[in-house]
């Protein structure tokens, strides 16, 4: 579900996160319940292993702390961190994200940026030679999510029990300057074996809604899936989009049958 950044939206993504055991006591435990998970990066056309992904969630002191580490096999790396609040009315809410790619020497490829409290987002792009930042203060909606930390609330619709509709969301990217889109969650109706997880899982896919121009551009607007397991909790196993905005497509994938830090289970 960028890999990150793109519209993983992007993100990727992705997810995961431990019970925010200090959050106010109007939020369910389980609206911020991702385990620590491990996946593999693989190339969605081959199947082949490109990197390695690890996400885990940090309790803070009245909501939680999401952080993604990505590295690939050439040396690059991906770092996210999404800062995440407990809302008044008790539900999680997105305060501030980061996700910063990083080339073989630690340098700057990309990143972007956002504080939802000011509307500050930054965007920097280093690649192909060139030197951009762009930065604007946006207006930002109550529902805004960005990179991976989206998986929060589209787990939370799975868990209500929605399926075959859509919900509208608002996410961050960098596309390439700092944007605000609104998106649309379909949800399949039903279960079916994802082949790269070995096992059922339920499929969201993650699109902009542009109203009237949908049915003009569908074909050429990236989408993000994104795979749940239905048996164990709609636990995120999984999810296929760009690394970033106009990158190359990737897909995460966890192990289906290992604890959620990656441990195979003891027979």
């Amino acid at each position: 579900m960028n890999r990150g950044s793109g519209l993983r939206w992007l993100i990727a993504a992705i997810g995961i996160v431990m019970t925010a055991a200090s959050a106010r006591p109007a939020l369910s435990a389980e609206a911020l319940s991702f385990p620590t998970t491990n996946f593999s990066i693989v190339t969605p056309d081959t199947g082949v292993a490109i990197g390695q992904a690890r996400y885990r969630v940090e309790s803070t002191r009245g909501g939680a702390v999401l952080r993604g580490e990505n590295g690939y096999f050439d040396g690059q790396t991906d770092v996210e961190i999404a800062h995440i609040e407990v809302a008044s009315n008790g539900q999680p809410k997105l305060k501030e994200f980061d996700h910063t790619f990083y080339n073989v020497d630690k340098s700057i490829l990309r990143r972007a940026h956002v504080d939802v409290k000011s509307g500050a987002g930054t965007c920097i792009d280093n690649s192909a030679g060139q030197k951009s930042e762009q930065s604007e203060v946006l207006g930002i909606p109550e529902d805004t999510w960005a990179g991976a930390s989206i998986v929060i609330p589209i787990r939370n619709f799975l868990r209500a029990g929605d399926r075959g509709i859509s919900r509208p969301l608002h996410v961050f990217s960098c596309a390439p300057g700092p944007k605000i889109f609104a998106i649309s969650v379909n949800m399949d109706p039903g279960n079916a074996v994802w082949t790269n997880y070995g096992a059922e899982a339920m499929r969201v896919e993650v699109r902009p809604d542009l109203g009237l121009l949908n049915m003009i551009v569908a074909a050429f607007v990236p989408k993000l899936h994104a795979w749940f397991d239905p048996n164990d909790g709609m636990t995120f196993v999984g999810d296929e989009a760009a690394r970033f905005y106009k990158g190359p497509p990737i897909m995460l994938v966890k192990k289906h049958g290992a604890e959620q830090d990656g441990t195979p289970r003891a027979k």
